[in-house]
């Protein structure tokens, strides 16, 4: 028995997936530690700062990589060797000018004074470093090697948390915003050359010479357009409260808010971890017909009902407890707040369902109504309640924004199951959504 147990563990399929899965439990962990580091370190005005920055950071990165993954991804799968490295090539150059563009707003947002000119270039740093190390971890999960892609995320979001931790205990002096910022520089420094090297058998060298195939980059963009609006509502969701609160509540204020959505941010991606395994398995029960389809979606459903309730419970049981015991009374005095979000959070998660039987029956054009209509609500109700009631307002804007979302998705998934399912449609894992681990902010 134990000759088997020992055969199956060392099994290469079974080995890699479960380093996978503890890389990226390392990692979702790494960001609750970091949220908690940071409440005890910082300021609340220092953590509203954080706050701003990561909401900044996160449109910069969507405005950086343009979501043109997700025509690489499909052109990457049957390509040659050479051709993947020409494919990255003209990714790189699309990305380059990207960046040029997104720091002269940075510029201009510092001659205005809307940006502070002490954090720039760490900002402009991490964005160079987030970007090349995300596109270059999708590479690798769409080319079979998810094993060494998770090792780049945990190096870029996971490995420096647990060093600057030690660190901040041992040396006071250095509990500052901008050595959390030098360190998360570093990382992203660490996974790009371990990434690097990951795809070192690629024929660089023949790319002497190359030059940029701008229709195929102009056919991307094309591709990518859709993706990118619909990326846009989500981040819009997630982030918009930031910049509201800013504006109406004060900065102190935010620190508090940012400390919880943060961790909330991280049960998303809990989640979005889970359902991100299903996913193929929709895809390919909607390919094999409508009882397969149904199939697969109930039981994506109430595996996700399972982990959502369970999540919610138990956060909503140890936050209390745990912020006592680190004496955070500034946050704990503030907790309404994080049960506030918590349903949207709840909704957030179980929107996955919906959505994911959507993509799998490329009902894109719903995908986009949804995540838009659901991003303007959420802005719209932000505005409006943030200055009657401020965090609070936030939280409930957030939650009915979160509602909108799901009850959308769910009807239109309810439809699409309802009609016929006759179309045939492609199995494989090209163009899957963004990884939930990727984004770290």
């Amino acid at each position: 028995m134990r000759s088997r147990l020992l055969d199956l563990v060392t099994r290469p399929a079974v080995a890699g997936t479960v380093a996978a899965l503890v890389l990226r439990a390392l990692t979702l962990a790494s960001r609750f530690l970091l949220s908690l580091l940071l409440a005890r370190m910082l300021s609340p005005a220092e953590m509203g700062q954080y706050g701003l920055l990561t909401a900044a950071l996160a449109f910069a990165l969507l405005a950086v990589g343009l979501e043109f993954y997700s025509y690489t991804l499909r052109e990457l799968v049957p390509a040659s060797p050479e051709r993947r490295a020409r494919i990255i090539a003209d990714q790189m150059v699309l990305g380059t000018a990207a960046l040029v563009v997104v720091g002269i707003a940075v510029a201009v947002a510092i001659a205005a004074g809307s940006f502070p000119a002490r954090l720039a270039p760490w900002f402009i740093v991490i964005l160079v470093t987030e970007h090349i190390s995300l596109e270059a971890t999708r590479i690798l999960i769409i080319t079979w090697r998810p094993v060494r892609a998770y090792i780049g995320v945990f190096l870029r979001g996971g490995i420096w948390v647990y060093a600057i931790a030690l660190l901040m205990f041992a040396a006071p002096s250095t509990r500052t915003l901008e050595t959390v910022l030098v360190w998360w520089a570093f990382g992203g420094v660490l996974s790009i050359a371990f990434s690097a090297f990951s795809l070192s058998e690629l024929p660089w060298h023949e790319l002497r010479g190359y030059r940029p195939n701008f229709k195929h980059i102009r056919e991307g963009l094309l591709t990518a357009r859709p993706f990118m609006l619909t990326a846009v509502g989500a981040l819009v969701i997630s982030y918009v409260d930031r910049f509201v609160i800013d504006a109406f509540v004060g900065r102190d204020a935010l620190g508090i808010y940012t400390f919880y959505s943060t961790i909330l941010i991280g049960l998303l991606s809990l989640g979005g971890s889970v359902s991100h395994q299903f996913l193929p398995k929709v895809i390919a029960g909607y390919a094999a017909g409508p009882d397969a389809y149904r199939t697969a979606m109930w039981s994506f459903f109430w595996s996700m009902l399972a982990l959502v309730c369970a999540t919610m419970i138990v956060s909503a049981l140890v936050m209390g407890p745990m912020l006592a015991l680190l004496g955070l009374s500034t946050y704990a005095a503030s907790i309404g707040v994080f049960y506030a979000i918590l349903p949207g959070a709840f909704l957030r998660m179980l929107a996955d369902v919906p959505s994911y039987a959507l993509y799998a029956a490329r009902s894109d054009k719903y995908l986009l109504i949804c995540n838009l209509g659901s991003a303007g609500v959420s802005t719209v109700l932000n505005v409006v309640l943030v200055p009657a009631l401020g965090i609070y307002g936030a939280a409930l804007a957030g939650g009915i924004a979160s509602a909108v979302l799901f009850l959308s998705l769910a009807g239109f998934a309810v439809h699409r199951m309802r009609v016929s399912l006759k179309e045939s449609v492609a199995t494989g894992s090209v163009g899957l959504p963004i990884d939930p681990d990727m984004l770290y902010p």
